[in-house]
């Protein structure tokens, strides 16, 4: 017993420094250390995407194979398994491309670049790095083989021209158009897109992963113009229904699936449109804020139990020890046989049913981007039911990550090495870079100031503050304005550098919530000049319906803030914290609420809130059915 148990200590301690040494690897040597750990013998030989692997393509004169993905994607995993592990794929990749693998979630920036092809994204180049051609989804090898030599063939003669769907670049002058004229565009394309037989905006309804901000959208709208045109509350109102219906009855969390709307049990809408059964950490989020949106207007409670079936799936199988979230599990479980699809597993109707197949795979990948879209929900889902449960995790959640990523810079890393992680049996290589990407900054900042909300605790702003001088600092154009998605680097001479339209949406919400919470003028121009650098109609209508974080920018600065202020030297008294809790419990798309000492306000004795805009200002409220009142007014 004693040999044993010295045994397992060894190897734990083992596996700990191996983890640990693998993470000193990736920072000293950089990605391609990663890449090359991912590598298998006699497999692609996968570069990272840094300025070495274009050098190399250009002075071998080989067209380059870029590759983007993520490990929930099963299309992915099918390309991996069945085409990327093909000898004849492999020979002809190795002897005349450099291969290029990008894992979309842990390099955002290359993930935006490339989203309009979905997953997997598949682009080649030639040597110089101009597209020539870009595909979507997966290729059985006798599909793929024809495209790669297609591809050679014509550039032995020299026949391959520039593809004119390559990425946007960032544009070279800001746009000057009224804000509201580009929200218009906005709003059309899409609303253009919205399938009201389905609840959602694809061809059949809902797509989980992408829904979040388009819903958002459309609830901000909905109490905006809910006398105007109440359809747009029961249009919102469709698509929470239709994220009950992905829910998984067994293990709930909910599915990345389009729907059959004629078929009653959830996992069964699978097999008739062919969808897959996947679980992204989005899909999560997206379905928690869904429903708390939806009851908060309704009080239905087939909401809160949508609520708590997704909380059940995240603590069960998808929380870390330190409270963060992992990023997907895969479809397909170990044990399946042979001739079942992923479909087959997922509508086994019992836990022990499962069970006896396998666990699918879970990505124990923890990315601060989708850790923070989570903490957002959660703090949504806190202010809908009441749990505190809830508030709680989306603290615990937010210091884990503080803890282990907060550079000294100031800045957010978006993942770090675990030895969870590199246990996976990945597609694509766990890269953990020291780099800030504008999502992840953007989002978790977000998270920050809603934590700040939640809890008028103090060090969520400093944190903000911190986080947000870290992004003007490494991220902003000081030029033009606009954040690029990364710190420009080697390649940016290689391939045209990119302001991503959605991810600078973001940062504009950030920014002007910080602004108005802080009254700090040195972000007031951020916002604007943050969308004026992106929103070209080109660049518009090429993003199409995929613009929900732009639109909801764009509707904060055009509608403007309503801001609870509650004005008392001593927050912590009960008349304080009582009004406090009223302000917060007010449903307002458009809210923000903080203490602060008189000063802008006067001291008028008795502890007051004001509850204003840019455009006008309440008279003093001192009781909470005032607030309530006053606040249906905004």
């Amino acid at each position: 017993m004693i040999n044993s148990g010295a045994g397992v200590f060894t190897s734990v301690r083992i596996r700990t420094l191996i983890t640990l040494l693998f993470a000193l690897i990736l920072q000293s040597a950089g990605a391609q250390a990663a890449v090359e750990h991912f590598n298998k013998k006699g497999g692609i030989q996968w570069r990272s995407w840094d300025k070495s692997a274009f050098e190399a393509a250009r002075k071998a004169n080989k067209l380059i194979l870029i590759n983007v993905g993520m490990e929930g994607c099963a299309a992915c995993n099918r390309m991996e398994q069945l085409t990327y592990s093909d000898p004849r794929v492999i020979d002809l990749i190795n002897k005349h491309f450099v291969a290029i693998a990008v894992d979309s979630q842990a390099r955002p920036d290359i993930g935006e670049r490339y989203s309009d092809w979905g997953w997997p994204a598949t682009a080649f180049m030639l040597p110089d790095a101009t597209q020539v051609f870009a595909m979507a989804g997966n290729r059985l090898p006798q599909n793929f083989l024809p495209i790669l030599n297609d591809l050679l063939a014509k550039q032995k003669t020299g026949t391959l021209k520039p593809d004119p769907n390559s990425p946007y670049a960032a544009p070279p002058e800001p746009v000057a158009t009224d804000l509201t004229r580009i929200r218009d565009k906005v709003r059309l394309q899409i609303d253009r897109q919205f399938n009201e037989n389905f609840g959602g905006w694809s061809e059949y309804g809902l797509n989980a992963e992408v829904s979040g901000a388009r819903l958002q959208h459309l609830y901000l709208r909905a109490h905006l113009y809910r006398d105007k045109n109440p359809a747009l509350t029961k249009s919102a109102l469709s698509v929470s229904d239709t994220f009950l219906r992905v829910i998984d009855p067994v293990w709930g969390g909910a599915y990345e699936a389009n729907i059959d709307e004629s078929v009653t049990d959830a996992p069964a809408r699978f097999s008739k449109l062919g969808a897959i059964p996947e679980k992204r950490i989005s899909n999560q989020s997206n379905a928690l804020w869904a429903f708390a949106e939806a009851y908060q207007l309704t009080g239905d409670s087939k909401y809160r139990q949508g609520a708590a079936d997704i909380d059940r799936y995240l603590s069960q199988w998808m929380t870390s020890a330190g409270g963060t979230w992992y990023a997907n599990q895969k479809d397909a479980a170990p044990n399946m046989p042979a001739d079942w699809w992923a479909q087959d597993y997922w509508l086994l109707s019992t836990d022990a049913e499962r069970r006896k197949y396998g666990i699918p795979p879970i990505d124990h990948a923890v990315y601060t981007d989708k850790n923070a879209e989570l903490i957002l929900a959660y703090l949504d889902a806190w202010q809908a039911f009441g749990d505190d449960n809830y508030r709680q995790k989306a603290e615990r959640a937010a210091r884990t990550l503080i803890k282990e990523r907060l550079q000294p810079e100031g800045w957010m890393q978006q993942l770090v090495a675990s030895e969870e992680l590199l246990a996976d049996d990945r597609v694509h290589p766990h890269l953990v870079e020291r780099r800030p990407y504008l999502r992840t900054q953007a989002r978790f900042g977000l998270a920050l100031l809603a934590l700040y909300q939640a809890t008028a605790d103090r060090y969520w702003l400093d944190t903000a503050t911190t986080l947000a001088d870290a992004t003007l600092a490494t991220l902003y154009d000081k030029k033009h304005g606009g954040f690029w998605g990364a710190p420009l680097d080697a390649t940016a001479a290689l391939v045209a550098p990119r302001k991503p339209l959605e991810d600078n949406g973001l940062a504009a919400r950030f920014f002007y919530d910080l602004y108005v919470l802080t009254k700090d003028e040195r972000y007031a121009a951020v916002p604007e000049a943050s969308i004026r650098a992106v929103a070209n109609n080109t660049i518009i209508e090429r993003e199409g319906k995929a613009t929900g974080e732009l639109a909801l920018a764009l509707e904060m600065l055009t509608a403007w803030y309503v801001e609870f202020t509650i004005v008392t030297e001593q927050p912590q008294t009960p008349e304080a914290q009582a009004l406090y809790q009223t302000a917060l419990a007010q449903y307002h798309p458009r809210k923000l609420v903080h203490f602060e000492a008189p000063g802008r306000y006067p001291d008028l004795g008795p502890v007051t809130v004001f509850i204003c805009n840019p455009d006008r200002c309440s008279i003093p409220l001192t009781t909470a059915e005032g607030v309530v009142d006053t606040a249906k007014r905004y």
